[in-house]
């Protein structure tokens, strides 16, 4: 049920959200197998929800999701444009800010801040480390927003999937498109535990049918996938479905644990 938050959507507002909605995670087909991890977010209660960080809150999916199951969650962007959006969605989907803010911010300024040290139980960070390039030093500054035994959720593509290589995979700087193509597990991991953390889960993610359809989206529907997705959804899920048996992995998931101090040695 829509609560007194939506008052002041208009109704175009309004349908044009509900369909978002109906869509979530979004017309990009990958993010549909990724959506899953949502479901390893830790649960929360009213009397002590989960603290929870979004880095790159896109959509506002993953950080609703995180507060559907018992958070009070910061989402961050670097985009004003993104972060009214989520705003929009949190409106719609009657969210207090209390429960769900966002912010226009950098991990870098975040993380400068005193008041964040040790201030959240888990970070999301999905889809967004293959975009930085000192990747140690954004999960070292994760590492300090994290309380004690606080988890990290990452996800990047898998860097030995090789669909789309007849075009541009990285860029020399950080641009907005990825710097290096995704991580193998073991690279993945590596950094993680250099940067202070245990890797305690790793999952694969995709299948020929999300193959297919994204193949579909960046060929056939190009600047126009985000209509064209949406009209063409019940056909797009049947291919997507009938095709899900063969296993195509293109992204990877690491869930790792802020590793405590080691105690000192008398």
């Amino acid at each position: 049920m829509l609560r007194a938050y939506t008052e002041d959507l208009s109704p175009a507002t309004r349908a044009r959200l509900l369909l978002k909605t109906l869509m979530f995670p979004g017309t990009n087909w990958v993010s549909r197998d990724k959506s899953r991890v949502a479901r390893m977010f830790l649960q929360g209660t009213p009397e002590r929800p989960v603290r929870t960080l979004d880095c790159g809150c896109g959509n506002a999916y993953f950080s609703i999701e995180a507060v559907r199951r018992g958070s009070r969650c910061l989402g961050i962007t670097i985009h004003e444009w993104e972060k009214r959006n989520c705003e929009e969605m949190r409106a719609f989907r009657g969210l207090s800010p209390e429960a769900l803010e966002f912010r226009q911010a950098t991990l870098e300024t975040l993380a400068a801040e005193p008041e964040q040290n040790g201030r959240y139980d888990q970070v999301i960070l999905l889809d967004v480390i293959e975009h930085i390039l000192d990747a140690r030093k954004a999960l070292r500054q994760i590492h300090g927003l994290l309380d004690e035994d606080g988890l990290v959720y990452i996800t990047t593509p898998d860097r030995d999937w090789q669909a789309h290589s007849d075009r541009i995979r990285v860029t020399r700087y950080e641009d907005g498109w990825h710097v290096r193509n995704g991580y193998t597990f073991e690279q993945l991991e590596r950094v993680l535990e250099e940067s202070g953390f245990e890797p305690v889960d790793r999952l694969r993610f995709g299948n020929l049918g999300s193959t297919a359809v994204t193949w579909i989206q960046h060929r056939i529907f190009r600047s126009w996938t985000d209509p064209l997705t949406v009209a063409f959804y019940p056909l797009l899920k049947l291919l997507a479905v009938a095709l899900s048996p063969w296993k195509d992995p293109h992204t990877i998931f690491v869930l790792a644990r802020k590793r405590r101090a080691a105690a000192p040695s008398h």
